[in-house]
């Protein structure tokens, strides 16, 4: 059997798939030492264990995300953006987060906070919704603030549906052309132009094979995530409460009970009926 010799090649190729993590600093290692060491007190035998196994994840985490510094293990930020354009296109642009990360709420509100929301509770149930959806993350995932800025936008637009709704069914004319000047104006907030700056429809076709093995052509169409927002700014002009819900449940996916009390249809875990 020929066995293939290694060669300089295979050590060039080796040395530059292998991330560059930077050595933490004395000043590091002790921060971390004190945030153990104020810890509850624990019999001695047990208290070693616990410390050399933070030790030992500690070691993990930095070698385990390509070289994020040590101290910034208890934080939502990372201080780093997208590794190359592969990354940019599917996690989206800005800084990565750290979703296991105690203050990832804190960041996210810091992030978000030019995305206007019809009342301060709106925001604040957009942000908890994205701390929910964090709940469990292991200390490797992280997202974008690209991502969930758009996220939070897209609550954003629940809750100005939502004012939309009461505003039409009320007779509020204000509340209602506040609402409908939001919802018009959602495709240019940054966080939307960020991630999807000309939102697009495509008719697209694949080739898909059943259990028989029989190979037929199907169609479909692509669209950009903020796509359906051209349809809803429309959509809002008239009084039809119905194809404004439809238009969000099936397109927006962050019109949860809180944001849409007013307008439960767009809530996507609703049975459309």
């Amino acid at each position: 059997m020929h066995r293939t010799s290694w060669t300089e090649a295979h050590d060039r190729v080796v040395a530059a798939a292998a991330p560059d993590v930077p050595e933490p600093s004395a000043a590091e290692l002790e921060r971390i030492w004190l945030r153990v060491d104020t810890m509850p007190a624990a019999p001695r035998r047990r208290r070693r264990g616990l410390r050399i196994g933070i030790a030992v994840g500690v070691a993990v985490a930095v070698l385990g995300t390509s070289g994020l510094a040590t101290a910034q293990l208890y934080t939502a930020r990372t201080g780093h953006g997208p590794r190359d354009a592969e990354d940019l296109r599917l996690g989206g642009p800005g800084e990565i987060l750290a979703l296991a990360a105690p203050d990832f709420g804190e960041v996210i509100a810091e992030e978000t906070t030019d995305i206007p929301f019809p009342s301060d509770a709106d925001r604040a149930f957009a942000v908890q919704q994205q701390v929910d959806d964090a709940r469990g993350a292991a200390t490797d995932e992280f997202v974008s603030t690209g991502a969930v800025r758009a996220w939070v936008a897209s609550a954003a637009v629940c809750a100005w549906s939502n004012q939309w709704a009461v505003g039409t069914r009320t007779g509020d004319e204000t509340a209602r052309t506040e609402a409908i000047g939001m919802i018009r104006a959602a495709p240019g907030w940054p966080a939307i132009q960020a991630l999807d700056p000309s939102p697009y429809r495509s008719r697209e076709t694949q080739q898909v094979q059943d259990e028989q093995g029989v190979v037929t052509t199907e169609h479909y169409w692509d669209e950009s995530q903020f796509y359906y927002l051209a349809a809803l700014g429309d959509a809002v002009e008239q009084r039809r409460i119905d194809p404004v819900a439809l238009l969000l449940a099936e397109h927006n996916g962050y019109c949860r009970g809180g944001l849409v009390p007013d307008l439960p249809r767009a809530d996507p875990m609703v049975r459309w009926r």
